[in-house]
């Protein structure tokens, strides 16, 4: 009689109405889960990221590969910030040691970035880079400052295979800033940064896979 047969036989109507009622609140729970906006940037305390690194540079029309490294995103902590919200202190290792340290913070409508040496008790001053707007579309643009020093753009979705195994609808993010540095990064549904290239020049460049999940 399966999961209705304590109702009894002669009970057939009531539990008709349960068996309704199940797959409404079923079909309710798979609305609801399709309908749930994908974080192309989760972070939560104690979170690792790990990417291998492979630096080139251009010698007589040919990429010379020039060094190797790793790198570490790790989410150290979080704290409720009065008049920010929740804000997660975001620490970079490059070959196991300190390199860049951030702040991030994250509203329904974007994600924003603050590095570690701009930091005066935390305030929600214009020193905050507007990292991501939200939610992410195809030909999106937006500047992350006041002044319009750098700014962003969606270039397009891409599938990708990495190490860390192959990402669908992944939105390529450009970062604009003063020329020659320009700086794409994939973001994958609910898994982050997975990939980024840097060009620092015409000659050199940085090209990063991400090797854990």
């Amino acid at each position: 009689m399966g999961c209705f047969s304590f109702l009894g036989v002669d009970n057939q109507w009531p539990m008709a109405h349960l068996r309704v009622a199940c797959w409404a609140v079923m079909l309710l729970g798979l609305s609801a889960l399709a309908c749930r906006r994908p974080d192309y940037l989760p972070l939560k305390d104690n979170q690792v990221w790990r990417y291998a690194v492979t630096g080139s540079e251009m010698q007589q029309s040919h990429a010379i590969e020039t060094e190797s490294l790793t790198y570490a995103i790790a989410v150290t902590g979080s704290a409720i910030q009065p008049g920010l919200g929740k804000v997660y202190e975001v620490h970079v290792t490059r070959d196991e040691k300190p390199y860049l340290s951030f702040f991030f913070r994250k509203t329904r409508d974007a994600v924003f970035v603050l590095p570690a040496s701009h930091v005066d008790g935390l305030e929600p001053t214009s020193d905050w880079v507007k990292l991501l707007e939200l939610p992410l579309r195809e030909g999106a643009f937006w500047y992350g400052d006041e002044e319009h020093s750098v700014s962003f753009e969606v270039m397009g979705r891409d599938s990708v295979g990495i190490p860390a195994g192959r990402f669908r609808d992944c939105f390529r993010i450009r970062v604009h800033a003063p020329n020659p540095y320009l700086m794409d990064v994939w973001l994958a549904p609910d898994a982050g940064i997975i990939r980024w290239q840097r060009t620092f020049s015409a000659v050199r460049s940085e090209n990063s896979v991400r090797i854990s999940r």
